[in-house]
């Protein structure tokens, strides 16, 4: 999985998704598979997002995190925490104004349950590139800045993938 890793935990409602490394799009088809899991569960309450060990995070995974973002306002739930006390992740989590959308911390008590690292997923080209469109796609979905940012992104894999929307 490159230089980033991810390991989760599910708990009594609370999904944990500590995030590592350099976190980039080779890690979107495994996080994606297990919110796929994490939504499709009963009982979901909280999400908490540890980046406390994210030296950078691209916007791929950041579109996957808003999926979160979506998924909880949606049904009314709490929105999720993020916790990043690193100055230069805390700048890119403001930049794609997900100040307005997660509850961003510098830090939270560390949760008790155990982590269990997430493995790896192959997909084609084609179903990457669909899932780095529908991660643009949501980032821009929060804010006007944001589309103007992901517009030539997403014009492309539109164009690449036969795909106006």
């Amino acid at each position: 999985m490159g230089t980033g890793t991810v390991h989760y935990a599910h708990e009594h409602g609370t999904w944990i998704l500590k995030l590592a490394g350099d976190v980039r799009h080779d890690l979107a088809p495994a996080v994606n598979a297990l919110l796929d899991r994490a939504f499709a569960g009963p009982g979901i309450q909280h999400f908490l997002i540890d980046l406390s060990g994210a030296r950078a995070i691209d916007s791929t995974c950041l579109g996957l995190l808003a999926r979160i973002a979506n998924h909880l306002s949606a049904r009314g739930l709490p929105r999720a925490v993020i916790i990043a006390p690193g100055n230069d992740i805390q700048t890119t989590l403001h930049a794609v104004c997900f100040d307005r959308v997660f509850q961003l911390v510098t830090e939270s008590a560390a949760s008790g349950a155990p982590l269990e690292p997430l493995t790896e997923l192959d997909v084609s080209e084609r179903e990457s590139m669909a899932l780095v469109l529908d991660a643009h796609r949501r980032l821009s979905a929060i804010d006007a800045r944001n589309c103007e940012v992901f517009r030539d992104v997403i014009e492309l894999l539109e164009r690449e993938l036969g795909d106006g929307g």
